[in-house]
């Protein structure tokens, strides 16, 4: 039975050793200015036992009738302690706290970096809402058990081992009698330590849920407004309000309750202190100085008690957060970089002839196949295009080039080099990617055109690139030119404005390899043919990779690949994909034709 329980125990230490280690982490970072911080603490409260000392010898001066002189000397130590103590509180101030602060910017700075480096597929799995929480909430927590957390520790901790040795010598007898509700408090720790951590982990969880739908209303609200669903949308928010209203007050309650219940429990040995303390005063056993100083002391240990309220709180709050950090930072990118040591970034010197070799793949392991044995070369400088129905796997194909995804089963070379060989940054640079998930920063349309470059863009090349993609005059009809700050996500442009800008933005690097996934869907066939003659003509060529839906957009390339649920079925120019009459490529050219007929002969008697 006492083994059974003391491999309990041993599990316990070792799950509360593992969940704190980012807390010792960035405690040992910072050990030093922590260290100097306690030592300041240290000597505060060292000191602090002295004024009921004082007290005690100048009530004694007094009661006996002692010289003036005797109190001059008190109050001189009295202010040389109060002038001590002062500055060293400021010097735990400023080193304890500013440590704290310190080790939370290296947290969130940390868990930025980290989430950089994550493939695509983890921003799938998660909520951004949560991630939110995460880098905000829960990186607070952490830096508060560091900072307030342990000094309210440090505080309590130094207070038991001075405050009792101090009465012990005064009284041996008072300190059993004031100390005698004491084994109640490690019951009351312990209950709510465990409390604590499950209600504040529910806590942040809520709060995950609330700021994910918050981000996620903000971002739709517009689509909110289209179906008039405001309504529904606000007793959502109002379910989710009162769910997190709900947890927070459980929490504070069980939060809010250890302080009092430590200090009634202490009070209980004041009220002994009275009535024993007071009949020894009055029998002459004890003087009045030693009972002043007693109920001071008494009263002193009221705040240790509170402070071991805190620190767990502080505490619990801090694992807890601690564990949804590090689960984040446990997961590991499924792309792994394929840059040599000593390896320096730059740009890749390549042509752009591609191949794909037996390429297969899926998304989750339980998860059907998107791709199925693909297999395709790409001339360098060559124009080719994916077509196909929706969830052919066409977008997959190209994402899997720019290693947005992890290619596991066949392989994909540039040039006669595996893309997994190459630096993921060096390998994105020389890729020019416009996805169907069109994103646009609330930056000037200057900045956008030249994000991600190390230098700012020139105005001519500016113009030059809008001029390329059909967007040079509507650019110059906006109220400031290029100039023009964009709303959150571009919002103040239309769509074929939006995409056109992302097309121009992925030449402005003048990438070796050119990726468009249906970037010209909201273009109109006009603007489209003269978009993508220019791209032809221009003078670094480079090797074009378009996915559409219409067959207009991709006519001209210089060879076709038809997809149909993850396989290769037709491959070839446009003219020899006709000839095919029963092949899937001239069922679409015929479908699209009949659907352009059919608006041609309505444009007339349309109202």
């Amino acid at each position: 039975m006492q083994g059974e329980a003391s491999r309990v125990g041993l599990n316990i230490f070792r799950k509360k050793w593992r969940e704190s280690a980012l807390l010792r982490e960035l405690l040992w970072k910072y050990r030093r200015p922590v260290a100097f911080g306690l030592l300041t603490l240290v000597i505060v409260d060292v000191l602090e036992v002295l004024p009921p000392i004082l007290l005690k010898k100048s009530v004694d001066v007094v009661v006996d009738r002692q010289p003036l002189s005797e109190l001059w000397s008190i109050a001189a130590m009295y202010l040389g302690i109060a002038v001590v103590q002062g500055f060293c509180r400021y010097g735990w101030r400023m080193y304890l706290i500013r440590s704290s602060l310190f080790a939370g910017q290296d947290l969130r700075n940390r868990f930025s970096r980290h989430l950089f480096s994550l493939s695509p597929s983890f921003f799938d799995r998660k909520r951004l809402g949560d991630l939110m929480s995460l880098a905000t909430n829960d990186v607070e927590a952490v830096r508060m058990a560091l900072g307030p957390g342990l000094l309210v520790a440090a505080d309590a901790l130094f207070y038991f081992v001075t405050v009792p040795i101090a009465m012990l010598m005064l009284s041996p007898k008072l300190t059993l009698l004031a100390f005698l509700p004491l084994p109640i408090i490690p019951w009351l720790v312990a209950r709510n330590e465990r409390l604590i951590h499950e209600r504040f982990e529910k806590v942040q969880q809520s709060f995950g849920k609330l700021s994910a739908l918050a981000q996620e209303t903000l971002t739709g609200v517009r689509v909110i407004k289209a179906f008039a669903s405001e309504p529904g949308q606000l007793e959502r928010f109002r379910k989710a309000g009162e769910e997190y209203m709900a947890l927070n007050m459980s929490f504070a309650r069980v939060q809010s309750a250890f302080g009092p219940t430590l200090d009634f429990t202490m009070s209980l040995g004041l009220v002994v202190l009275l009535y024993v303390g007071g009949h020894q005063v009055m029998g002459g056993v004890e003087t009045l100085g030693t009972f002043v100083a007693f109920q001071r002391y008494i009263q002193k240990m009221v705040w240790p008690m509170a402070a071991v309220g805190m620190a767990i709180s502080y505490y619990q709050r801090g694992i807890a957060s601690a564990k949804r950090l590090t689960e984040i930072f446990d997961e590991k990118s499924e792309i792994n970089d394929g840059s040599q040591p000593g390896s320096q970034p730059g740009p890749l010197a390549i042509r752009g002839e591609l191949e794909f070799r037996n390429l297969s793949f899926r998304y989750s392991s339980e998860g059907p196949h998107v791709l199925q044995e693909f297999s395709l070369v790409v001339p360098a400088q060559a124009r080719v295009a994916f077509v196909g129905s929706v969830g052919s796997g066409k977008s997959t194909l190209l994402s899997l080039l720019p290693r947005l995804y992890s290619v596991e089963h066949g392989r994909i070379t540039i040039d006669g080099r595996d893309i997994n060989d190459l630096a993921v940054a060096d390998l994105r640079r020389a890729v020019g990617f416009v996805g169907q998930d069109l994103f646009l920063f609330s930056e000037t349309v200057e900045q956008n055109l030249g994000w991600g470059m190390e230098d700012a863009l020139p105005r001519d090349l500016a113009i030059e690139l809008t001029r390329r993609v059909a967007l040079d005059t509507e650019i110059e009809r906006l109220p400031h030119g290029f100039s023009t700050l964009l709303g959150e996500r571009g919002v103040n442009l239309s769509g074929g404005q939006r995409q056109r800008m992302t097309i121009a933005r992925a030449l402005a690097k003048r990438p070796s390899i050119l990726i468009l996934d249906d970037a010209l869907s909201a273009v109109d066939t006009r603007t489209e043919s003269v978009l993508l003659g220019e791209l032809r003509a221009r003078e670094h060529r480079c090797t074009e990779l378009i996915a559409a839906h219409r067959i207009s957009s991709i006519q001209d390339a210089d060879w076709i690949v038809v997809l149909e649920r993850g396989r290769k079925v037709q491959e070839g120019t446009h003219q020899l994909l006709l000839k095919e009459r029963t092949g899937l490529y001239r069922s679409f050219y015929d479908q699209q034709k009949l659907e352009e007929e059919l608006a041609h002969y309505g444009e007339p008697i349309a109202p």
